[in-house]
């Protein structure tokens, strides 16, 4: 709804929910968050205080796929397009904390094991020109109130050398299931007899093979993105060790060596999964 005000020979328009007005108007998609107080002048248009604008939510999300980074204690998570959801690092706890050298390793290793074992179960997820229960891992069924990974509510089986079975633990979620099918970014249409869905695994086109092997290589630089973190944190807390003098130059010295060599370890066994997945697609 727009409004017309006359002063003299000037107009000034006001649009709801936000007051906008002059040159305003021109080429703006955006909403207001809040309007400060605003004054015209007797003989021109101008905007007096300050008016914060935000894009709007439509604007956000056409960017595309974001990954969150920031400064020590960061939980890297990755969100993809929605024609790629199937395959997501999730989130991982990148702060490493400890009292000494030996307790921050540890928090080092441990927390880049995680890593390794969340980049294995996003590349799995990731499907192929053959049948694989873990093509279904990440699919997310809405039932009981919430959203549930699939293998949750179902067993899932390979029956053959081109289908795979989906059994419902509770047949009153078998709709649920295979909407979340249809809804998923798997290619295949479920086939359903009232107790079991049945999904045909169709040879993977140049085009979807290409597809996939991009998303491998970006769940893979994920993971490495969140091993730079962790031994980011990891050295942090041993230059803070020594900063208070709990430890020598030398032990800080040879701590980070070791976080370092931590890191060149599992950077290379994320590698060699994103090199098994790519021949994995490559198989015709």
């Amino acid at each position: 709804e727009i409004l017309l005000f006359a002063l003299g020979t000037t107009c000034v328009a006001f649009q709801s929910p936000c007051l906008r007005a002059g040159p305003m108007l021109a080429g703006r998609n955006q909403q207001c968050t809040q309007i400060m107080p605003m004054a015209l002048h007797p003989n021109s248009l101008s905007l007096r205080g300050e008016t914060r604008m935000m894009m709007s939510k439509k604007e956000k999300d056409s960017k595309g796929a974001k990954q969150k980074k920031g400064s020590k204690g960061d939980t890297v998570e990755v969100d993809f397009p929605a024609a790629e959801r199937g395959a997501k690092l999730g989130k991982i706890d990148t702060d490493v904390k400890g009292a000494d050298p030996k307790a921050i390793l540890k928090s080092v290793d441990d927390k880049m094991k995680k890593t390794l074992e969340s980049t294995k179960g996003a590349l799995a997820a990731i499907r192929t020109g053959r049948p694989s229960p873990n093509i279904l891992d990440k699919v997310m069924v809405p039932s009981y109130g919430s959203e549930s990974p699939l293998p949750q509510l179902a067993s899932v089986q390979v029956s053959s050398a081109t289908t795979i079975v989906v059994e419902p633990f509770d047949k009153s979620v078998l709709k649920d299931i295979e909407k979340a099918l249809l809804a998923s970014d798997l290619g295949m249409t479920p086939n359903s007899d009232g107790s079991v869905i049945r999904l045909n695994v169709p040879s993977l086109t140049t085009e979807t093979r290409q597809k996939y092997l991009k998303q491998a290589k970006t769940v893979t630089e994920d993971g490495k993105v969140a091993l730079r973190n962790i031994r980011r944190t990891g050295v942090d807390a041993v230059k803070k060790l020594e900063k208070d003098k709990t430890v020598s130059e030398d032990t800080s010295s040879d701590t980070q060596d070791q976080i370092q060599k931590l890191t060149d370890r599992f950077t290379k066994d994320l590698d060699a999964l994103c090199e098994a997945k790519e021949k994995e697609l490559a198989k015709v």
